[in-house]
């Protein structure tokens, strides 16, 4: 069930990287043909790369956590029993689930802030991009409670197969 739900969020998650991606390689295509071919350049690309790129940056932050390349302190960790390695597993995925909780908070308030127009795409909201913040935190947030369950499944001795 959790690696169904895991498959899931990650599928979704893949799926946005791969059209944020691809509209940037349009985009800044685009805009070489443009400016070198035609001598005119799109104004906006900049802009709007600049913050898609940011946009990646936050939602790759569930990528982490879902591939476990997070940082750690393996080189403690590893050399503990199993019973303290679960005593880390909780007191790191609880810390870091409140940090995600406080970030989601606080990104949200910001995007709430950034209501304003681009300056070079007048009917664009910057919060549009910014948004992605808080959406990259509650992804990285499902990670982490996957995590913690299956931690009290170790602790119980019921781990998924």
């Amino acid at each position: 069930m959790l690696q169904k739900l895991e498959r899931i969020v990650y599928q979704v998650q893949r799926i946005f990287f791969i059209l944020v991606m691809a509209f940037m390689l349009v985009v800044l295509s685009a805009h070489v043909v443009m400016r070198f071919v035609f001598n005119s350049p799109i104004i906006w690309t900049d802009e709007v790369i600049t913050m898609l790129q940011g946009t990646l940056a936050f939602a790759g932050i569930g990528y982490c956590f879902h591939k476990n390349q997070h940082t750690e302190l393996s080189i403690v960790y590893d050399r503990v029993p199993k019973p303290v390695q679960i005593l880390f597993d909780l007191i790191t995925n609880g810390v870091m689930l409140f940090c995600c909780g406080y970030m989601i908070k606080y990104s949200w308030a910001f995007t709430l802030q950034k209501n304003i127009k681009m300056n070079t795409i007048p009917w664009m909201k910057q919060s549009w991009i910014y948004c992605f913040i808080t959406v990259g935190f509650v992804v990285a947030s499902c990670y982490i409670i996957l995590r913690l369950v299956r931690v009290f499944q170790r602790m119980m001795g019921k781990e998924e197969g």
